[in-house]
């Protein structure tokens, strides 16, 4: 699908969404780009989820949705931070170093993979599970914390434990996944979802001091907050 567009990429951005990540690295990237901002529906029965307008660009209607400067629409965000590194990042930054097995891009597929296969499949169970006993009704919320209790006992937490601890093994003695430097493809990835399971309160981060430290790093950097300027609102707890 093609659309308009005035030699730049456009970002139609969502608020409240993992399509913050792109913001944040378009504003690493330091180059022109658009971006529509829209706003979750805030009542009804579709409340909370993407307005219909985001259907004009793509029929999936989700964001993050990137129009390339060509009007091409890439949406997922593995393929559209692929895409904004290949064609804007000449200078190498946001690369892996390809130093050695640790450093290559298959290594940065793998652990690309784990954040959108593995690691997204339990946050977003976790995730759920604490909404629905949040957010139930109050005569059968008890149930529901049950249920969630043993899902969380029995599966959940361990997995989550799991996955973290092998992701705080990852640094290495460096800032970031893959480099001392700079995030790559890796780190926006590992963002939201890292971001979605501390602020939905189904982990503590903090339990895993070199996720916790390069969370802390991540936001600190100019360019998030400058996404942040950018975006109309980013929270992913209740």
């Amino acid at each position: 699908m093609a659309a308009e567009t005035d030699g730049k990429p456009t970002l139609q951005h969502l608020n409240d969404s993992q399509s913050q990540t792109i913001l944040w690295l378009l504003e690493e990237l330091e180059i022109p780009y658009n971006i529509n901002l829209f706003e979750r529906q805030k009542s009804g029965p579709n409340k909370n989820r993407a307005p219909e307008s985001l259907k004009e660009t793509h029929p999936r209607g989700r964001s993050p949705q990137l129009i390339t400067a060509s009007g091409r629409v890439i949406t997922e965000r593995s393929a559209i931070t692929a895409y904004l590194i290949e064609t804007y990042d000449s200078a190498g930054k946001f690369k892996v170093s390809g130093i050695d097995e640790d450093h290559d891009t298959i290594r940065e597929q793998e652990l690309v993979g784990f954040a959108e296969a593995s690691f997204a499949l339990t946050v977003t169970t976790a995730a759920m599970f604490y909404y629905m006993k949040v957010l139930s009704p109050f005569f059968i919320r008890p149930l529901i914390a049950v249920v969630s209790f043993m899902i969380h006992q029995g599966y959940l937490s361990k997995e989550l434990d799991e996955q973290l601890k092998y992701m705080d093994g990852l640094f290495k003695g460096q800032d970031y996944f893959m480099s001392n430097e700079n995030p790559t493809r890796v780190d926006v990835m590992m963002l939201f979802l890292v971001q979605t399971a501390d602020q939905s309160k189904v982990v503590d981060i903090s339990r895993y001091p070199n996720v916790k430290a390069w969370h802390d790093r991540c936001v600190a950097r100019p360019a998030w907050q400058r996404a942040l300027e950018k975006g109309n609102g980013y929270s992913l707890g209740l």
